[in-house]
């Protein structure tokens, strides 16, 4: 997992933006190029020796000329201004690095003696090499990279429709109840969704602006699905947890490097030895995805209902009367739960043909 602010220098550097017209340049020309970034130009004078002060307004035409010289460029850290070119570096030589180069080797001695971002531009490889603090990070071809994403979108967009299949599934049996392995099926294949996204999210900082309509896709194919976890979860948890908690298992299931449908299982409490039975036991939801998402109810009141009626049967059976002594429910609330799960039972009947309870 890339560092964040680390994505957020090499944010600065993705296309789209002037300073990555300037290393674009630099490439084309087949040249090398070492430059710093500084806030504060004074805390660094002692690594900085020779060169010549410009102090001029950055741009990527001066940036590409100011490389033709042998020395690095220091530029301010927001690449709003260049202040140095030509100048020499001379950074502690007892500090580590991995690299073999003059030029890579002063870079990530640089950046772990400044904690600056230092960019590294190799005249022989043609590659940009991005360091900070005790970071590296080699920019990737544009058209590698939008192929990388174009294929983790695709999965992602397969995973989507399976996942829609899932929760149309476990809606559509609202009395007779849902097996725990379809829901923790459904389940893996939102994990799955987060994971690519997590995955790719590097790449998409990269590609910056060339990354737009992606983004789009990536907003439309991923709409609902954290929340929608999140409240299976905690519709289906033994333990009566809160989003926080549901937020947590989120967290500990992405980490899984062999995810399961039996892990998700067990971490939402129930004790099933196999698949077979997994697909055996029966559960109700409690009502946290019915009530957010259908009747939009608050989740703290939601949270009253629930531990009221204890799941989604039993707040089925519920008079409207009922419905109103909970904290929170008024005649509008009561009547859209009971409406609401009215269309759902008449829903089930027509796919069915029994009669609703």
């Amino acid at each position: 997992m890339i560092a964040n602010e680390l994505l957020n220098k090499i944010a600065l550097l993705s296309p789209g933006t002037k300073l990555r017209k300037a290393l674009d340049d630099i490439m084309a020309a087949n040249l090398g190029a070492l430059i710093l970034f500084v806030d504060d130009l004074s805390k660094h004078r002692s690594i900085i020796q020779s060169g010549f002060e410009v102090n001029c307004s950055f741009t990527p035409e001066r940036l590409y000329e100011l490389s033709k010289m042998d020395g690095a460029v220091v530029v301010s850290e927001d690449v709003s201004k260049i202040l140095i070119a030509n100048a020499h570096l001379v950074p502690d030589p007892t500090i580590p690095t991995g690299e073999t180069g003059t030029r890579h080797r002063t870079a990530e001695r640089v950046a772990r003696q400044t904690n600056c971002m230092v960019v590294a531009i190799s005249k022989r490889r043609n590659v940009v090499t991005v360091y900070y603090g005790p970071h590296k990070y080699v920019l990737s071809d544009t058209r590698l990279l939008m192929a990388r994403v174009s294929q983790a979108l695709n999965a992602m967009e397969k995973y989507r429709l399976n996942l829609d299949k899932l929760l149309f599934l476990i809606d559509s049996v609202f009395d007779a109840g849902v097996s725990i392995y379809d829901v923790a099926r459904t389940i893996e294949k939102a994990i799955r969704m987060m994971r690519i996204y997590e995955e790719i999210y590097p790449y998409m900082v990269e590609l910056g602006e060339e990354a737009n309509l992606i983004w789009a896709q990536l907003e439309e194919v991923l709409s609902g699905v954290k929340e929608t976890t999140m409240l299976l979860i905690m519709d289906y948890s033994t333990a009566d947890i809160g989003p926080d908690q549901a937020s947590e298992m989120i967290e500990r299931l992405k980490q899984e490097r062999n995810l399961t449908e039996m892990k998700i299982i067990r971490e939402l409490g129930l004790d099933v030895q196999t698949a077979a039975q997994a697909g055996e036991t029966v559960v109700y939801p409690k009502g946290y995805r019915f009530l957010t998402d259908t009747v939009k109810i608050p989740l703290n009141v939601s949270q009253n209902l629930v531990k009221t009626f204890k799941n989604l049967k039993n707040l089925g059976r519920a008079s409207v009367e009922e419905l109103k002594s909970v904290d929170g429910i008024g005649e509008k609330r009561a009547l859209a739960i009971v409406s609401s799960l009215g269309m759902i039972k008449r829903r089930e009947k027509a796919q069915t043909g029994k009669k609703p309870k």
